[in-house]
């Protein structure tokens, strides 16, 4: 692969350009070519664990970040990647305790590696121990706009949405420019009854910068609502123009249908929290998506009601009582005389959440 000489740390540059690509294979080959040159380099092998770990290849993952802290036992960042590996191989009691050294070792200072930490615990849905070390971070650099955003995200996953606020406030004067969290901080406001104060933050929002269909509507709506803004108005358009704009990124018939179903989960039941989505998908859910990409939209519609908590009604049923219990949570109305009409509106107002159609790649 290398036709020149490469130190050690130009492998492991090399191999981190290609893992920020994405091309996670390629970062793989040259990390391996760079550990069979210089087996002792243990950044190497730190970068190797990170790669498998991407890979989710967590067998291969562990045996890189031992063979690193054989060498360097207290190597921080190696105790970071065995920790997570733990957590991804359901050894929760050893992740923890491999995070626990690392603050022995005295790097609670070392903000990024704070949030390193607390992010691998969120994925693991730890949320009590992430919320842990996001405060460690906060405290290693009061001026980090992503340690409070990340404080703030747990904070609110955990019900206390007040103290929450407070810290996307804090987050957003750290960094104004940040719009995953001012969205957040709008969506937040929405739920809460504010509607003025929500659309005072999402007109903050660059419509371009906008990813989500659902919020896109919530912008309309409230625009329409508070200041009677007209459709074809300069004020409405550029939102409208951007829905089209995420909605023109849809596939296939036949691929919705299957991303449709892959957005159940257990019992397929509507929920809302911040998102109005679907649960995730189960093994049966996937094929029951598979099964269902010949069919029409009513078999679909049909296949969403029986995988519901009231599977015995029927498609009307089922349409009518999903409308009514968008209508309240977002103001929006869905057709219910039509399931193909159905479908397309739950996934134009965002109620059906396909991923890769609203960001322009797959989930």
């Amino acid at each position: 692969m290398n036709t020149g000489f490469w130190s050690a740390e130009e492998y492991d540059r090399k191999a981190q350009e290609r893992y920020e690509a994405g091309d996670y294979d390629a970062a793989l080959g040259i990390l391996r070519e760079g550990v069979a040159l210089y087996p002792e380099a243990v950044e190497l092998r730190v970068s190797l664990g990170f790669t498998q770990l991407a890979r989710e290849d967590f067998v291969n993952a562990r045996r890189a970040f031992f063979a690193a802290l054989e060498h360097e036992p207290e190597h921080e960042d190696g105790l970071a990647g065995i920790g997570e590996t733990h957590l991804k191989l359901g050894e929760r009691a050893r992740g923890l305790a491999a995070f626990e050294r690392v603050l022995d070792l005295g790097f609670a200072r070392d903000g990024d590696l704070m949030l390193s930490i607390g992010r691998a615990l969120v994925r693991e849905d730890l949320l009590d121990h992430a919320e842990r070390f996001f405060r460690l971070a906060v405290e290693a650099d009061g001026e980090s706009g992503a340690a409070a955003a990340d404080l703030a995200y747990v904070v609110h996953r955990q019900g206390r949405r007040s103290e929450a606020r407070t810290w996307f406030e804090a987050a957003i004067a750290r960094d104004p420019d940040n719009h995953d969290v001012r969205v957040l901080v709008a969506n937040d406001l929405y739920e809460a009854g504010d509607r003025r104060g929500a659309l005072a933050q999402y007109e903050r929002i660059p419509a371009a910068a906008m990813w989500d269909s659902l919020t896109l509507w919530r912008v309309i709506e409230l625009l329409r609502a508070c200041r009677r803004e007209p459709d074809d108005g300069p004020t409405v358009r550029p939102y409208l123009d951007r829905l089209d704009e995420l909605f023109d990124a849809s596939s296939p018939e036949d691929r919705l249908i299957e991303e449709v179903v892959s957005t159940l989960g257990d019992g397929g039941e509507l929920r809302t929290n911040g998102q109005f989505d679907l649960f995730r998908p189960g093994a049966e859910s996937a094929r029951a998506g598979r099964e269902a990409s010949a069919r029409d939209w009513s078999g679909v519609v049909r296949m969403l009601c029986r995988m519901s908590s009231n599977p015995d009604r029927t498609v009307e049923q089922f349409m009518e009582d999903t409308a009514q219990r968008v209508q309240v949570a977002t103001g929006l109305a869905l057709p219910t005389d039509d399931p193909g009409a159905f479908l397309e509106a739950s996934v134009r107002a965002g109620v059906l959440r396909l991923e890769d159609w609203s960001r322009g790649r797959a989930p």
